[in-house]
């Protein structure tokens, strides 16, 4: 098939699509872009309007929708043959999925298993970002343990850790999302948290590694209140963050062998008795007596995984990740409930969520981040990550979003109004037409596998609809690529027909 190339003038004269376009440049409601677009200019505010009850299978793919990196028609005839409340405790359980495939392609990715020395070396060293953005892009991508997936995003944003640190950070966070993210995702936040708090990549991050009991350092004791677990509303002073940077002293990494000489395994937790503080601390409402040592510090971590601001943090956080930017308090409040009743069980907070009503009156509520927004068009359209991800990895740089490329602690934002700039979705929408048209370097649509059964203009749009879309497109939208894609040979429309679609506003809907 033939590199299409389609110039802006050309795809603003295609009417139904362009108009929804400018519809979501301007911040216009979700619900509004995935159905009748508002009139182009209109100008209005960015203030989602609640769906009506969705039928059985809009329900469906909407969940599917929020809990993966975009459906498959594979994954949505899964959901269908076993129903929907069992896709999901299919999903809530990955060791149960065969993920073989995948980890045998990541395991050609030979810098991922060296010890820390090595990866930092100066004939590593290249390879080994790379090589942890493949491994990561390729999961996403590819696995079918995907609700897993979004949990390993999510949590990676929370505990956010900056991979370009310092050249440690190139295997330390590595092993962060090895050790710390992956295993405990689906865990309970207590055991994540206490895992992320020993993680030398953290450590290294907010400069805990080099506390000490003359000069505390805050860095992390501030973001552990704040955005690890209370969150700033959480009721706690300046005080309490002085007093947790008093507790956490001492808590370090070892670092690069010296002359041969070894003092542990290189980049591991460590904890430094003449480093720390060994007074008593008041933290909140929790005394940590004189003498405590390194149990201080687990002692605080057990407090602050079970208190009541910490369930509400992360219940709101978890609702703006999967429900709305501004979800409904009565979500909230259930969630928090859920994880108190639970003790922070990261699976029963997500079935809380995704089988709540406001879940299911939600569609149309969130906006797809860059990554999600990319990772999603490679999946539906059955792209196979064979080469570098070189190319990819540059397209999420000028997206606005590589992985483990946000410096500051807070992680990326979650918040359409981030996103939904008209440069920003420009750049999709060209990403988009790059892709489809055949001009994206070192990748193809397989679009005779994807059109076999297509005899007609109508075809073409109703079969790429369903597959990139999981359902037919709005009228005015199909009518206007049908129009579109009748007019010439029909073949060499069909690249333009499809990044057309994948760039459109209703595929920038999760």
């Amino acid at each position: 098939m033939k590199t299409v190339n389609l110039s802006r003038r050309e795809i603003l004269q295609v009417g139904g699509l362009a108009s929804a376009w400018i519809a979501l440049a301007s911040c216009s409601p979700l619900r509004s872009i995935t159905g009748s677009p508002p009139a182009a200019g209109s100008g209005a505010a960015l203030t989602p309007t609640p769906s009506p009850p969705p039928d059985e299978d809009a329900l469906l793919r909407h969940t599917l929708r929020r809990m993966t990196f975009g459906p498959t028609p594979e994954m949505l005839d899964r959901a269908r043959a076993i129903g929907l409340a069992a896709y999901v405790e299919e999903q809530l359980h990955p060791e149960a999925l065969d993920d073989s495939e995948v980890e045998a392609r990541i395991a050609r990715l030979e810098t991922l298993n060296l010890p820390l020395d090595e990866m930092v070396s100066e004939e590593n060293r290249g390879r080994v970002v790379g090589e942890f953005l493949a491994a990561t892009l390729i999961r996403q991508a590819q696995s079918p343990r995907q609700f897993h997936e979004m949990m390993v995003d999510f949590w990676t944003n929370h505990f956010n850790i900056y991979l370009g640190k310092n050249l440690a950070m190139r295997g330390l966070k590595l092993f962060d999302d090895r050790d710390v993210i992956r295993p405990n995702a689906l865990s309970t936040f207590g055991d994540l948290l206490r895992a992320s708090a020993h993680s030398p990549a953290m450590l290294v991050y907010l400069d805990q590694a080099q506390s000490r009991k003359e000069a505390p350092n805050e860095n992390y004791a501030r973001e552990l209140l704040e955005l690890h677990t209370l969150g700033v509303d959480g009721g706690y002073t300046q005080q309490d963050v002085y007093e947790t940077a008093r507790t956490l002293t001492g808590w370090s990494v070892v670092g690069p062998r010296r002359r041969g000489r070894v003092r542990g395994e290189p980049g591991t937790f460590v904890f430094r008795p003449q480093m720390h503080d060994d007074g008593e601390k008041q933290v909140l409402d929790l005394t940590i007596p004189a003498g405590s040592g390194q149990q201080g510090g687990e002692m605080l971590l057990d407090y602050l995984a079970a208190h009541p601001s910490t369930a509400r943090f992360i219940s709101r956080k978890l609702a703006v990740r999967f429900v709305a930017d501004d979800p409904p308090a009565s979500l909230v409040d259930r969630l928090a409930e859920t994880f108190q009743h639970s003790g922070g069980d990261i699976k029963e907070m997500l079935r809380t969520l995704i089988f709540s009503p406001e879940f299911a009156a939600s569609a149309g509520q969130k906006v797809k981040r860059p990554l999600e927004f990319l990772v999603s068009l490679v999946r539906v359209t059955d792209l196979q990550l064979n080469g570098s991800p070189r190319p990819l990895i540059r397209a999420l740089h000028r997206l606005g979003q590589t992985p483990y490329g946000w410096a500051t602690p807070d992680g990326y934002p979650d918040e359409a109004g981030w996103w939904l700039t008209t440069s920003g979705l420009l750049d999709r929408w060209n990403l988009a037409m790059l892709i489809a048209t055949g001009a994206f370097r070192g990748i193809r649509i397989p679009y005779r596998r994807l059109l076999a059964d297509a005899a007609s203009a109508e075809d073409v749009v109703d079969l790429l609809s369903l597959r990139f879309l999981g359902e037919p497109l709005p009228d005015e939208a199909r009518d206007a690529l049908v129009a579109y894609a009748s007019e010439g040979e029909l073949q060499e429309r069909v690249p333009a027909v499809a990044g057309l679609i994948l760039g459109g506003p209703q595929f920038q809907v999760r």
